[in-house]
């Protein structure tokens, strides 16, 4: 086993600072060993600037360039969904463990078959869901644990954009490489209510505006689990409101908690629970949720820590969004082969 992580950039995105550079740059002793060596971007002078901006110091001509490079051990893979199950079998095969962005695909028949590429490799792919290896997850936990909200039966969960927030030129508009508000954005929601009450739930209605065709600006979905729990989750990125809204209601018979972007808790973030005694609510811990997911990454590599966002719950994550798709009329996204 590797005693340090070279990590290689796949893609020049706007993602790749708060997800990488940034955590790195905190001179965090739990990254001392993790260096970003190497970058690869569509456009080369593209990948300059960035690597001249970010401190990268080699720049390579192609994405598959980055994950044969020698001085690559992992990559970070944050081109468009569509292109993700493509470049991470390629840098699977090349030996490389990969941190994607989420979604991990473009759909869940891509999704199994880059988790068993991974197992098959005997590497690390670990999916970028971020939030979750925040410590606002167990102190939610703890709330939901401590019998304060009573019988939790029902949560609200919703990821909104206002109109214009994401240009209408972005990828995310693009059908045909995974766009969509559901893939972008409602994958979060999906995942908060995956991780509250279960990782498959039934798909009971779900109702989109499709605002171009094959893409939701806007999507609902109602989900429901054994026992009688429900959900209903949303995604917009033609929100009515100037400010965006990422939040979690979850409701108990004794009480609600609500929970302010559990998203990315360092902006804002703010946690209140409500019962017959009152209202309480309780500090957030500040920390950025890229800092945690990277850290975990590094330990799922070099020490073979549980990456928590991986394998079958990927999988699971896009089997609810496939069926969301398909309830709402608009089918999964395609797969580009």
């Amino acid at each position: 086993m590797t005693t340090r992580l070279r990590l290689g950039l796949v893609s020049a995105a706007r993602i790749t600072p708060p997800a990488i550079i940034e955590p790195l740059a905190t001179g965090d002793d739990r990254l001392a060993d993790v260096a970003v060596t190497v970058l690869g971007a569509r456009d080369r002078a593209r990948a300059e600037d960035a690597a001249t901006r970010w401190g990268v110091p080699t720049v390579v001509d192609a994405y598959d360039d980055v994950w044969t490079h020698p001085d690559v051990d992992a990559v970070y893979i944050a081109t468009p969904a569509g292109y993700h199950h493509e470049h991470t079998l390629a840098a699977l095969a090349a030996g490389r463990h990969v941190l994607c962005e989420k979604p991990i695909a473009s759909n869940a028949i891509e999704a199994a078959e880059m988790v068993e590429a991974a197992r098959d490799a005997n590497r690390v792919l670990m999916e970028a869901f971020h939030w979750r290896h925040h410590p606002l997850v167990a102190q939610m936990r703890r709330i939901i644990d401590s019998g304060e909200l009573g019988d939790v039966h029902h949560a609200e969960a919703r990821f909104v954009l206002p109109e214009g927030h994401i240009p209408r030129t972005d990828i995310r508009w693009d059908h045909s490489i995974g766009g969509g508000s559901l893939m972008d954005l409602g994958c979060y929601p999906v995942q908060w209510v995956r991780w509250l009450f279960g990782p498959e739930p039934a798909v009971t209605h779900a109702e989109a505006t499709e605002s171009i065709p094959g893409i939701d600006g806007r999507i609902t979905a109602d989900l429901a689990w054994p026992g009688g729990r429900t959900a209903r989750v949303e995604s917009s990125m033609i929100g009515p409101d100037a400010e965006g809204d990422s939040r979690l209601v979850v409701h108990g018979s004794a009480g609600t908690m609500t929970v302010r972007n559990p998203l990315a808790p360092q902006f804002g973030g703010a946690l209140s629970v409500s019962t017959a005694d009152g209202e309480r609510s309780e500090d957030v811990d500040p920390s950025a949720t890229y800092l945690h997911q990277l850290v975990r990454f590094r330990a799922a590599v070099l020490e073979g820590a549980d990456p928590i966002t991986h394998g079958d719950d990927s999988v699971k994550t896009m089997q609810v969004i496939d069926e969301i798709y398909t309830r709402a009329g608009l089918g999964p996204r395609p797969s580009r082969r």
